[in-house]
């Protein structure tokens, strides 16, 4: 939510009073995102730690994840897991989850399911530990679970579970094969920004999958906008795409002229009469032929 400069230099008195964990906890959130005060991660985890030290479960999370990335602070995996522990215990939904993932992570899957179907259970309604179910359940080779889980998370917007839905379609794992409803899924990631959808749309344009015409132009478009996300995963297999399209593209097209070429010079050659020679003339200044 946007915070006006006078809120966040209200929130910053608090947190540097140090009189309550949620003060504290408001004064590391100001710090991380820049809002009504200069960025600073370091100072955003200092207050999250004083924060955690006082009890403050959303705090012990947030320092867990900076913890767990080297945000503001030297990574620390076993720190970041013993302050997940104890936000999880305090009943920190986004802690559960987390801590379900670190420990899948460890391959302690048992336990992780423990902490995921609490976050996912009514009281907590987590979509994010409903995705994770399913993405154990895939772990384990249960793929009709694994949609049934997905399917939860996304109805709850869980971007990641749309994703994972599309490709359960698209390959017809847990359920009949169904590329056009596998489209529409990733039709609805993309929107989102989620990167592996834009490059798996960028793959039905090119080959025409799913009932999409072949478009290249559509196709090479997809394949930049995921290249643009950064994503490890799917921007530099979208990037070696779009370079190979685009090379292709390009050699179709000095074929394509060249025959036009060869073909009017043949012309050229069985003309005898001066008005069909200009005749020919004329045709050598033919429209060049662009594929986008």
């Amino acid at each position: 939510a946007e915070v006006g400069e006078g809120q966040a230099s209200a929130l910053l008195r608090e947190a540097r009073a140090g009189e309550s964990g949620d003060a504290l906890h408001y004064g590391g959130l100001l710090h991380l995102y820049g809002k009504g005060v200069r960025q600073s991660p370091a100072e955003a985890a200092e207050y999250f730690r004083r924060a955690a030290e006082g009890g403050h479960a959303s705090s012990q999370t947030a320092l867990a994840v900076l913890l767990r990335h080297g945000v503001g602070l030297r990574r620390d995996d076993a720190a970041s897991f013993a302050w997940l522990t104890r936000a999880a215990e305090a009943l920190d939904v986004d802690a559960m989850w987390l801590l379900g993932v670190a420990h899948m992570e460890r391959n302690s899957t048992e336990i992780a399911e423990v902490w995921l179907t609490r976050a996912a259970a009514p009281q907590h309604h987590s979509p994010d530990a409903m995705h994770w179910l399913g993405v154990l359940e895939e772990y384990r080779g249960n793929a009709t679970e694994a949609l049934r889980r997905y399917s939860e998370a996304a109805a709850l917007g869980q971007t990641e579970s749309v994703f994972n839905l599309g490709l359960l379609r698209a390959y017809g794992r847990g359920c009949h094969q169904d590329l056009p409803r596998a489209a529409t899924l990733f039709q609805r990631a993309a929107s989102h920004g989620h990167a592996g959808a834009m490059y798996y749309l960028a793959i039905f344009n090119l080959y025409g999958h799913a009932g999409f015409d072949v478009n290249y132009r559509a196709a090479r478009t997809w394949f930049q906008r995921a290249e643009a996300t950064n994503n490890a995963a799917f921007a530099p297999k979208a990037a070696e795409a779009r370079r190979e399209l685009e090379h292709s593209l390009a050699m179709a097209t000095t074929a394509t002229h060249d025959m036009l070429d060869s073909l009017l010079i043949e012309n050229d050659d069985d003309t005898t009469s001066p008005s069909t020679s200009k005749k020919n003339d004329d045709d050598h200044h033919h429209p060049a032929l662009y594929l986008w």
